[in-house]
């Protein structure tokens, strides 16, 4: 009977062994290979610059390389698909930044989400850092929940929970935040248990997490390798279509005028200087029912407190942030009701809280009846991605040259 107890217990355990040498062995190779092909200049460019990839963004490896090979890390939301030649992907490197971009974000990306990228070691102690905090995402009381589970990663999370640098209260405060937005959310019970289980701060919630501790470690495991498994076909498929990225010759002043003259070309049927197509598709059909349609809109949303944390986070993990306050189209928003003092009050905010945490900013409420900065009623455009940029180049270069 003992024998035969002894026999299975022999037999499981070398299975065991067997599995975890494999898994090892499988990583080694990943690691290995992705060493291997991983060359910023020949391969990286297309996944660094691509909108909308969740491995890049909800992964570890791409942006922890990206910021390893010097890249600037701007950080954002919607505004980073636009469609403008002007879009920092089109940009960089250039003769004033010899430097590529990685963009890092899309629709309903915000401070929260990125409070948790920046507090993973992929970020710490990152010096080329920015933010674009846009006005949109202080509507209402709080963040939307679904954009926020959309764009949730489970992985960083779990790397974010576990850097030792970052404070009980930042890590309390993500958990707590984590739990109230996904409680009406379809699925992710495994993170709602787990920030459940920290936000609690009592014996109860140290002893559930101290029991369930190898499942996570495990499941972190089994994400870490899959983010290295999606970066490796990645690398696989650009491979082929490796290449130079060419050090585009800026003349800034000549580029703001050209950039204009494209504008112009662009924005021919409407008064608030938006390009036609989306005027005619989004606005023009009801153009009247949006006279003061958001004059009741609050600005108040817990969005300020996420980027708050954001902050700190950064603080904390020793991250330098470039805090880029987008602005709006101000003859659109003084026509549906959220007028230049309610907006510039926000700003106010939002800047204070910057030069509070001493941290650099480019507050761009000055150009928001300027034509053609924005391409549409909240997005940067022909003027305003190519003056995002020309500042992000000038602030980096000059960081170089001390």
């Amino acid at each position: 009977m003992k024998e035969r107890i002894l026999k299975k217990l022999l037999v499981f355990a070398a299975a065991v062994v067997t599995v975890t040498e494999g898994v090892m062995l499988f990583e080694n190779y990943l690691d290995r290979r992705i060493d291997e092909m991983y060359d910023v200049s020949a391969y990286t460019k297309a996944i660094n610059t691509e909108y909308e990839d969740l491995t890049k963004d909800k992964g570890q490896v791409i942006l922890e390389r990206s910021a390893d090979n010097g890249n600037v890390m701007l950080l954002g939301s919607s505004e980073l698909g636009s469609w403008v030649q002007q879009n920092p992907v089109n940009m960089f490197p250039n003769t004033t930044l010899d430097s590529d971009i990685t963009i890092v974000g899309q629709a309903y990306v915000q401070s929260l989400l990125h409070g948790m990228k920046v507090g993973t070691e992929a970020f710490s102690d990152r010096k080329r850092v920015a933010l674009v905090v846009s006005m949109q995402w202080f509507y209402g009381e709080d963040i939307d929940p679904s954009g926020f589970a959309a764009n949730f990663s489970e992985y960083q999370f779990f790397c974010f929970m576990k850097n030792d640098r970052l404070s009980k209260e930042s890590k309390l405060y993500v958990c707590k935040r984590t739990d109230e937005l996904l409680e009406e959310i379809q699925g992710y019970d495994d993170i709602k248990v787990y920030a459940w289980l920290y936000a609690q701060d009592n014996v109860l919630g140290d002893v559930g997490l101290t029991l369930l501790k190898p499942y996570y470690s495990v499941r972190e495991k089994v994400l870490e390798i899959r983010d290295k498994w999606d970066t490796y076909q990645m690398l696989k498929k650009t491979e082929a279509e490796a290449k130079e990225p060419q050090v585009k010759e800026i003349d800034w002043q000549k580029a703001l005028k050209d950039a204009e003259t494209e504008g112009a070309g662009y924005c021919t049927n409407n008064e608030f200087y938006v390009d036609d197509t989306y005027y005619s598709t989004y606005l023009e059909p009801t153009i009247d029912s949006l006279k003061d349609v958001e004059a009741e809109t609050a600005l108040t949303s817990k969005e300020m407190e996420d980027y708050e944390m954001f902050l700190q986070i950064c603080r904390e993990n020793g991250v330098e942030p470039y805090i880029i306050i987008m602005g709006t189209n101000g003859k659109y928003y003084d026509y549906v009701g959220i007028d230049s003092g309610r907006r510039n009050q926000l700003y106010d905010e939002v800047q204070k809280r910057a030069e509070d945490a001493g941290v650099k900013y480019l507050r761009l409420s000055d150009k928001e009846y300027e034509p053609y900065f924005m391409v549409d009623v909240m997005h940067l455009g022909w003027k305003g991605w190519l003056y995002v940029d020309w500042q992000i180049s000038e602030l980096y270069s000059e960081a170089e040259d001390k």
